[in-house]
Protein backbone atom coordinates (compact mmCIF):
# COMPACT_ATOMS: atom_id res chain seq x y z
CA UNK A 1 0.00 0.00 0.00
CA UNK A 2 1.61 3.51 -0.90
CA UNK A 3 -0.28 5.97 1.17
CA UNK A 4 -0.25 9.40 -0.14
CA UNK A 5 -1.46 12.32 2.22
CA UNK A 6 -3.05 15.96 0.42
CA UNK A 7 -5.50 18.80 0.97
CA UNK A 8 -8.54 17.60 0.21
CA UNK A 9 -10.55 19.03 -2.51
CA UNK A 10 -13.85 20.20 -2.51
CA UNK A 11 -15.22 17.05 -3.93
CA UNK A 12 -13.82 15.20 -1.30
CA UNK A 13 -16.37 16.30 1.07
CA UNK A 14 -18.87 13.56 -0.25
CA UNK A 15 -15.96 11.14 0.61
CA UNK A 16 -15.25 12.34 3.74
CA UNK A 17 -18.94 11.84 4.79
CA UNK A 18 -19.67 8.61 3.41
CA UNK A 19 -16.08 7.16 5.69
CA UNK A 20 -17.55 8.83 8.68
CA UNK A 21 -21.13 7.26 7.64
CA UNK A 22 -19.17 3.78 7.07
CA UNK A 23 -16.93 4.00 10.38
CA UNK A 24 -20.15 4.52 13.01
CA UNK A 25 -17.54 5.96 15.68
CA UNK A 26 -17.47 9.54 15.28
CA UNK A 27 -20.60 11.45 14.96
CA UNK A 28 -22.21 11.84 11.16
CA UNK A 29 -22.69 15.73 10.22
CA UNK A 30 -24.11 16.48 7.11
CA UNK A 31 -22.47 15.96 3.63
CA UNK A 32 -22.59 19.67 2.74
CA UNK A 33 -20.63 20.52 6.44
CA UNK A 34 -17.30 18.31 5.06
CA UNK A 35 -17.99 20.04 1.41
CA UNK A 36 -17.56 23.11 3.44
CA UNK A 37 -14.34 21.80 5.69
CA UNK A 38 -12.81 20.32 2.10
CA UNK A 39 -13.09 23.59 0.19
CA UNK A 40 -13.13 26.73 2.92
CA UNK A 41 -10.75 25.28 5.83
CA UNK A 42 -8.38 23.15 3.36
CA UNK A 43 -5.30 24.25 4.03
CA UNK A 44 -5.91 23.16 7.80
CA UNK A 45 -7.32 19.60 6.94
CA UNK A 46 -5.96 16.59 5.59
CA UNK A 47 -7.00 13.43 3.29
CA UNK A 48 -5.37 9.89 3.15
CA UNK A 49 -5.60 7.91 -0.20
CA UNK A 50 -4.32 4.69 -1.70
CA UNK A 51 -4.71 4.83 -5.34
CA UNK A 52 -7.83 7.53 -4.92
CA UNK A 53 -9.41 5.17 -2.26
CA UNK A 54 -9.86 7.30 0.98
CA UNK A 55 -8.13 5.33 3.95
CA UNK A 56 -8.61 8.67 6.27
CA UNK A 57 -8.99 12.25 7.10
CA UNK A 58 -8.39 14.58 9.49
CA UNK A 59 -10.46 18.17 9.84
CA UNK A 60 -8.80 21.46 11.42
CA UNK A 61 -9.24 25.09 11.77
CA UNK A 62 -7.32 27.99 13.26
CA UNK A 63 -9.56 29.14 16.29
CA UNK A 64 -10.78 32.53 14.99
CA UNK A 65 -10.83 33.61 18.80
CA UNK A 66 -7.50 32.34 18.90
CA UNK A 67 -5.36 32.72 16.14
CA UNK A 68 -2.46 30.70 17.64
CA UNK A 69 -4.70 27.63 17.98
CA UNK A 70 -5.56 24.62 15.96
CA UNK A 71 -8.29 22.80 16.70
CA UNK A 72 -8.50 19.39 15.70
CA UNK A 73 -12.30 18.56 15.11
CA UNK A 74 -12.48 15.17 13.89
CA UNK A 75 -9.86 12.35 12.77
CA UNK A 76 -11.16 9.18 10.96
CA UNK A 77 -9.50 6.03 9.32
CA UNK A 78 -11.33 3.31 7.52
CA UNK A 79 -11.61 0.12 9.27
CA UNK A 80 -9.07 -1.47 6.73
CA UNK A 81 -6.41 0.79 6.86
CA UNK A 82 -6.73 0.92 10.97
CA UNK A 83 -3.53 -0.29 12.78
CA UNK A 84 -1.30 1.22 9.73
CA UNK A 85 -0.07 4.92 10.95
CA UNK A 86 -2.92 6.46 8.81
CA UNK A 87 -3.87 8.56 11.47
CA UNK A 88 -0.59 9.54 13.05
CA UNK A 89 0.43 10.19 9.02
CA UNK A 90 -2.75 12.84 8.76
CA UNK A 91 -1.61 14.31 11.53
CA UNK A 92 2.44 14.52 10.67
CA UNK A 93 0.79 15.99 7.53
CA UNK A 94 -0.61 18.92 9.39
CA UNK A 95 2.62 19.29 10.93
CA UNK A 96 4.32 19.56 8.38
CA UNK A 97 2.34 22.53 7.21
CA UNK A 98 4.40 25.87 6.82
CA UNK A 99 1.48 27.14 8.78
CA UNK A 100 2.28 24.80 11.99
CA UNK A 101 4.95 26.84 13.33
CA UNK A 102 3.01 29.67 14.32
CA UNK A 103 1.23 27.79 16.39
CA UNK A 104 0.65 27.83 20.34
CA UNK A 105 -1.45 25.34 21.12
CA UNK A 106 -3.28 22.55 19.56
CA UNK A 107 -7.14 21.52 20.80
CA UNK A 108 -9.54 19.16 20.79
CA UNK A 109 -11.99 17.23 22.69
CA UNK A 110 -12.45 13.58 23.04
CA UNK A 111 -14.78 11.58 24.76
CA UNK A 112 -13.82 9.72 27.89
CA UNK A 113 -14.53 6.11 26.89
CA UNK A 114 -11.95 6.62 23.14
CA UNK A 115 -8.48 5.24 24.05
CA UNK A 116 -7.66 5.11 20.51
CA UNK A 117 -8.09 8.73 20.22
CA UNK A 118 -6.53 9.34 23.84
CA UNK A 119 -3.73 7.43 23.09
CA UNK A 120 -3.12 9.23 19.45
CA UNK A 121 -2.80 12.31 20.37
CA UNK A 122 -0.79 11.26 23.53
CA UNK A 123 1.82 10.08 21.32
CA UNK A 124 1.35 13.10 19.19
CA UNK A 125 1.86 15.21 22.03
CA UNK A 126 4.99 12.91 23.02
CA UNK A 127 6.13 13.10 19.54
CA UNK A 128 6.17 17.47 19.40
CA UNK A 129 7.68 17.19 23.13
CA UNK A 130 5.23 19.20 24.38
CA UNK A 131 2.95 18.90 27.25
CA UNK A 132 -1.46 17.56 26.91
CA UNK A 133 -3.43 18.56 29.58
CA UNK A 134 -7.43 17.73 29.99
CA UNK A 135 -10.49 19.26 31.41
CA UNK A 136 -14.33 18.80 31.14
CA UNK A 137 -15.07 20.88 28.43
CA UNK A 138 -19.17 19.71 26.94
CA UNK A 139 -21.46 17.73 29.36
CA UNK A 140 -23.94 14.89 28.15
CA UNK A 141 -26.61 17.33 28.94
CA UNK A 142 -25.16 20.00 26.84
CA UNK A 143 -24.66 17.76 24.03
CA UNK A 144 -27.90 16.12 24.01
CA UNK A 145 -28.44 12.72 26.18
CA UNK A 146 -27.03 9.76 24.85
CA UNK A 147 -23.83 11.74 23.52
CA UNK A 148 -20.80 11.29 25.43
CA UNK A 149 -19.20 14.11 27.13
CA UNK A 150 -16.35 15.86 25.44
CA UNK A 151 -13.35 16.40 27.47
CA UNK A 152 -10.91 19.41 26.05
CA UNK A 153 -7.12 18.50 25.52
CA UNK A 154 -4.81 20.96 25.22
CA UNK A 155 -1.38 20.35 23.33
CA UNK A 156 1.02 23.36 24.31
CA UNK A 157 3.47 23.91 21.81
CA UNK A 158 6.93 24.91 22.85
Amino acid sequence: MTITYREPRQEDGGRIHQLVERAGTLDLNSAYLYFLLADHFRSTCAVAEDKEQLLGFVTAYIRPDRPDTLFVWQIGVDAAARGQGVASGLLKNLQDRPWFSDLRAIDLTISPDNQASQALFTRWAEKLGCPITRQPYLSSALLGGDHQPEDLYRIELT
